[in-house]
């Protein structure tokens, strides 16, 4: 099955307020905002044009803005993009937007060329495109310019995996040919795209090992600076009553998940992997 983009604005369509909601909610939500926050401040300086694809509501956009630069969003849904608009005058930063469309990170071809500083795509736009990721990270590449920082994220197939201890996933394993090649997991494959059948994966996606991500970016062109990651310590899902209800202890693991995020012997057990790159 191949990528269908009208199902995937169905379903943030349908998602709506959620999309904001789940980086504030819990805290691994609330450490993937930390270290993608990081990642930002490492690279977005005040002056710059930034373009910022899968914005979803706007919660990077006003991070960008927050940092005096221009931001333009982009996404696939029409509801996140209206919930976008919402975020940001509520929050003061209309006057650093400088656009919103709605686009297929697929075709960006009404943007033009070399034409931001720095070009932004966190969350899981180009894992949704499934074997047509490629082409995604070749569109982020063409609009940035020369010399400018992509910073993008997708999903982590060993992150992924890593769920299966803490969930107690026995259905999972029983049933693993129905989400996954099996095969292709343990042969160590580099990109693995779940099956769309699979009630395991809220939608489709392709699966990244770092070294699939290093090579992915590398073929469109860019030069890989790092691969990061984010929620190494604590998976996304996992049941953490008593590290959620104390603020000391939801401090130090935020501290530790943001200073750990590029440590080269965890970036694959974390479920999002970022990769920082530059044009050349």
């Amino acid at each position: 099955m191949s990528y269908d983009a009208d199902a995937l604005r169905a379903f943030f369509n349908a998602y709506g307020e959620r999309e904001w909601d789940r980086l504030d909610k819990t805290l691994p939500g609330r450490v993937k905002l930390a270290v993608h926050r990081k990642v930002l401040s490492e690279h977005v300086r005040p002056g710059m044009r930034v373009l910022d694809v899968g914005s979803g509501p706007g919660r990077f956009a006003i991070e960008i803005a927050r940092m005096g630069a221009t931001v333009t969003l982009v996404d696939l849904s029409d509801v996140q993009l209206d919930l976008a608009r919402a975020r940001i005058v509520e929050q003061g930063e209309s006057e650093r937007v400088d656009g919103f469309h709605r686009l297929d990170v697929l075709d960006l071809s009404t943007l033009e060329a070399n034409a931001y500083d720095a070009v932004v795509c966190f969350g899981g736009a180009i894992s949704y495109t499934t074997r047509h990721y490629q082409d995604a990270i070749a569109q982020l590449a063409r609009v940035a310019r020369p010399g400018a920082p992509v910073l993008v994220s997708v999903m982590s197939l060993l992150g992924a995996l890593r769920l299966i201890g803490p969930l107690d996933a026995a259905s999972f394993l029983e049933t693993r040919d129905d989400h996954l090649d099996w095969k292709t997991v343990l042969a160590g494959t580099d990109v693995v795209l779940t099956n769309p059948t699979s009630n395991e994966f809220h939608r489709p996606m392709a699966l990244f090992t770092s070294r699939g991500l290093r090579d992915a970016l590398t073929v469109a062109g860019l030069e890989v600076e790092l691969i990061g990651t984010s929620d190494v310590f604590v998976p996304e899902y996992s049941q953490i009553p008593r590290l959620s209800a104390s603020s000391r202890a939801a401090e130090a693991l935020i501290e530790l998940e943001v200073a750990m995020y590029d440590q080269p012997g965890l970036v694959d057990a974390g479920g999002h992997l970022i990769g920082v790159a530059r044009k050349r």
